[in-house]
């Protein structure tokens, strides 16, 4: 990423921390939400992946709400190379998006931003970086705050949460994300190269909302070493899948 890009991205995200308060009704600090579908059978995306790699690094380390989940679709494991990473329900859910913002196109690597009606292809660090800067310039009518802890000998985490802003029609979304994975590819378009994939998507679950506070459970495996894993979850528009609010957690040992 060139400094002036890299300059502009940390600007942008300096925004995070707009709270303002009118007479009408209170406004949050923003937050936004990269989804990026991709697969380790498609050429283009491991330069996706490498440059919101570099905007997930930036995030982390200014503490700043933007948050990256990479979703390996199915579209490509007949092209010579079955991406391990890959899930039919990743494909159903670009799928999904692409019917209800009436786009005429579904390729890898695509990304949206906050559910928004436009798309941008994986590696446009221009538009992108300026949806990042838009999103964040931009108080926001909604937010959600998370916590989680695991359960005694039960293969489930706990997650409790609090949200504020009109909850009609909004579903809880809850990625459970791999942060760090590094991947051999022996056939296909990478043929012979070493993927480094950051925040992949390993389940997501829809929890409906039934007050602006409450708890529900998501399998988790103990055995897994969940300082490599975080949780993203988010308030999606159920009709319009515009994403209001987002919040992530890290586990902490």
């Amino acid at each position: 990423m060139n400094k002036l890009f890299l300059s502009a991205l940390l600007f942008c995200f300096g925004l995070n921390q707009i709270v303002a308060q009118t007479t009408a009704e209170k406004l949050y600090q923003p937050a936004v939400l990269i989804e990026l579908f991709s697969s380790e059978g498609c050429g283009s995306c491991p330069y996706a992946g490498a440059f919101l790699k570099e905007v997930i690094q930036i995030s982390d380390s200014s503490k700043s709400p933007v948050y990256v989940l990479d979703y390996h679709v199915v579209i490509w494991n007949r092209s010579g190379w079955v991406d391990p990473f890959s899930d039919s329900a990743y494909s159903l859910r670009q799928q999904e998006y692409v019917y209800r913002k009436n786009l005429k196109a579904l390729y890898t690597p695509m990304v949206f931003i906050n559910g928004a009606d436009k798309d941008y292809a994986g590696g446009d660090k221009r538009g992108i970086g300026m949806g990042i800067q838009s999103a964040l310039s931009k108080p926001s009518k909604h937010y959600l705050r998370s916590k989680v802890t695991g359960i005694a000998n039960e293969d489930s985490l706990l997650i409790a949460y609090q949200a504020w802003g009109n909850l009609d029609s909004m579903q809880l979304m809850v990625a459970f994300v791999q942060k760090e994975i590094n991947s051999q590819v022996k056939a296909g378009e990478n043929a012979g190269l070493v993927l480094h994939h950051q925040n992949v998507v390993r389940g997501i679950y829809t929890k409906q909302i039934k007050g602006e506070e409450g708890m529900f459970k998501i399998p988790v495996n103990q055995e897994l070493n969940l300082e490599n894993f975080r949780l993203v979850l988010f308030l999606q528009h159920k009709r319009t899948w515009d994403i209001v609010a987002a919040d992530q957690l890290n586990f902490k040992f």
